[in-house]
């Protein structure tokens, strides 16, 4: 007699493991997006001076992780492909493996000679609302006043292409070591570079992407308008009120809910404009 009995248990099994898969994933993908999401307004805020002073929550995190990916993903994602797919089918002799090894580690000192100070610069963006806007502690800083969007995107794209240059360095190296017993530590300051690239990245993303436009609004109270009225900008609202940045007086305020009786958007702005002179 022929035993059909474990057919049943062996797709039950195929099943279980797939799902099990597709839950490992989800939980993997959403882990990343709030992990990118975080460091993008973490550095956002810092950049600004309000970090402490705004709270988002797990569904803003999750949408500004999906920004910076999605963002990310459509700068670079055809020609590293192409680029993967050729390396992926190289053959090396052992001769040319030990020279394309020394190649590569010499282009990883290039490439962190090169990057470092371009991903160190945004993070040193801090406090902006309230420093002098006429005299600018750094180029970045200039660039974010003036609203120089296009600068501010190529600054972040080189950084783009370093993170994936350096992953790209990483691969060729894992590739290239790949008979060797010692592959791991060969390719381990390959690893520590692509790692602080990939943490920093998300955290340039706030600084250099992330829009500083918000929300023009006019909040009335019982007794008139609520802070200068000219440039109120709503930072946040939540439950027990509002936190707005003064264009004028340059201040966070916090109003709290049940002193405001009405609230109006009159637009979107850029939080430095007043500053420059420019009417709201």
């Amino acid at each position: 007699m022929s035993d059909t009995g474990g057919a049943p248990v062996s797709l039950l099994g195929g099943f279980k493991s797939f799902f099990l898969w597709i839950g490992g994933t989800l939980a993997g993908i959403t882990a990343l997006l709030y992990t990118s999401g975080y460091l993008v307004t973490r550095s956002h805020l810092a950049m600004l001076g309000l970090y402490g002073l705004v709270e988002y929550g797990n569904d803003h995190f999750l949408q500004e992780g999906a920004k910076f990916v999605i963002t990310s993903a459509y700068m670079v994602l055809r020609p590293l492909l192409s680029i993967v797919a050729v390396l992926g089918v190289a053959v090396l002799t052992e001769a040319l493996r030990r020279a394309a090894f020394a190649v590569t580690l010499l282009a990883l000192l290039w490439h962190v000679w090169h990057f470092y100070d371009d991903f160190e610069r945004p993070l040193g963006v801090a406090d902006l609302l309230y420093a002098d806007p006429s005299h600018p502690a750094s180029e970045i800083d200039t660039l974010i006043v003036n609203g120089d969007t296009a600068a501010l995107h190529g600054r972040f794209e080189g950084l783009l292409w370093g993170t994936l240059l350096a992953g790209l360095l990483m691969f060729l190296a894992w590739r290239v070591a790949a008979p060797w017993r010692s592959r791991g530590w060969l390719v381990l300051p390959f690893a520590v570079t692509l790692a602080l690239y990939v943490v920093t990245l998300p955290m340039a993303y706030g600084v250099l992407e992330r829009p500083v436009r918000y929300a023009l609004v006019s909040l009335l109270g019982e007794t008139g308008g609520l802070g200068s009225g000219e440039a109120i900008y709503l930072l946040d609202r939540g439950s027990d009120g509002f936190v707005v940045w003064d264009g004028v007086t340059r201040r966070v305020l916090w109003l709290p809910a049940s002193g405001v009786r009405r609230a109006e958007v009159r637009g979107v702005q850029s939080l430095f404009r007043p500053e420059r002179g420019e009417r709201p």
